[in-house]
């Protein structure tokens, strides 16, 4: 008797079943440890199988990179709507950024450290459209940014005159720089008190917004 067609829905529910999969796979193991064999052994289907629901590795990964970004985006929205000032939610958005990178190693390796296929890399492939979504998922955590920045930085009229986008991204990567030096150990190695000298970045992070 031949195989049912399955529906949209429920592809889309395999879909996301098998990315739920991949997620603690890479959460718990690392990126190294991710390969559609395993995802296929979560799944109890063959790695062949997998391919009709994801055609590659790119495509699973394209899909990991927008389901991070959407965590991302959502933690960072949670911490902001719990403060009542401009500055509380500069600063809370500071600190759900670090929290995140801090308690999802692999997953924040994936999404910032590890040399991926950017979006531009994507265009013209079958792949364009799905990076596309991914793409726009990463830009609204940076909008975010520069947006509780801006109005911020708004409240204090006195401070000179930047472009809003440039400065948030000097922020970002300074956080980002700190984030990864903690997750890979090295901060361990150079620091002469590591929680001291994780804070007072961070601190200073928080300070380039008042310049």
């Amino acid at each position: 008797m031949p195989k049912m067609t399955r529906s949209s829905n429920e592809v889309n529910a395999v879909r996301e079943q098998i990315l739920l999969r991949a997620f603690e796979i890479l959460i718990k193991n690392g990126f190294e440890n991710l390969s559609m064999a395993k995802i296929g052994s979560k799944m109890k289907m063959t790695a062949a199988n997998l391919y009709n629901y994801y055609a590659n590795k790119d495509e699973l990964l394209i899909a990991i990179h927008k389901k991070a970004y959407a965590m991302l985006y959502n933690t960072i929205r949670s911490a902001v709507s719990k403060a009542d000032t401009p500055l509380k939610r500069y600063k809370n958005m500071i600190y759900a950024f670090v929290e995140f990178g801090t308690n999802n190693v692999n997953l924040y390796d994936v999404m910032f450290n590890r040399p991926v296929r950017q979006h531009s890399d994507y265009i013209g492939t079958p792949q364009e459209a799905l990076s596309s979504d991914e793409f726009r998922s990463s830009l609204k955590v940076l909008f975010l940014a520069v947006k509780i920045t801006r109005e911020y930085r708004e409240t204090r009229p006195n401070l000179k005159k930047v472009e809003t986008k440039l400065l948030t991204i000097q922020i970002i990567s300074a956080i980002h720089g700190i984030i990864s030096l903690h997750n890979s150990g090295m901060l361990s190695q150079i620091a002469d008190d590591l929680d001291i000298t994780f804070k007072k970045v961070i601190d200073n992070a928080i300070r380039l917004a008042t310049r």
